[in-house]
């Protein structure tokens, strides 16, 4: 064997080793409600706690001419040392806007 694949037979066997070891986390509530127009409500709690409530829904554009998708939700997870954090947001013609305690917030001018 040459050292090419020595190296490539234990890359494989380390991804399998660490695989094996990670929980396979379930999701224990799914609720997803969708339109035609692509406007929806999404909700899902998976077994670790994390939660994810999105909506989204079409508003007139600044032309007048169509729409845009205009989206708003909240992230909930625990981190791996025991701290909660929330994440909510906004994603519109504005861009993403986050907001949460643990974010930086900028100095006031």
């Amino acid at each position: 064997m040459n050292s090419l694949t020595v190296a490539l037979f234990l890359a494989v066997a380390i991804v399998m080793v660490n695989a094996d070891t990670k929980p396979i986390i379930p999701i224990v509530q799914l609720d997803d409600v969708r339109d035609d127009a692509g406007q929806y409500s999404l909700r899902y709690v998976s077994g670790d706690g994390t939660s994810l409530v999105e909506t989204a829904k079409l508003v007139p554009n600044d032309e007048g001419d169509g729409h845009v998708l205009v989206k708003e939700g909240t992230y909930r997870f625990t981190s791996p040392e025991g701290k909660t954090f929330v994440l909510s947001y906004v994603a519109d013609k504005n861009g993403f806007q986050p907001t949460g305690d643990h974010l930086p917030v900028a100095p006031v001018a």
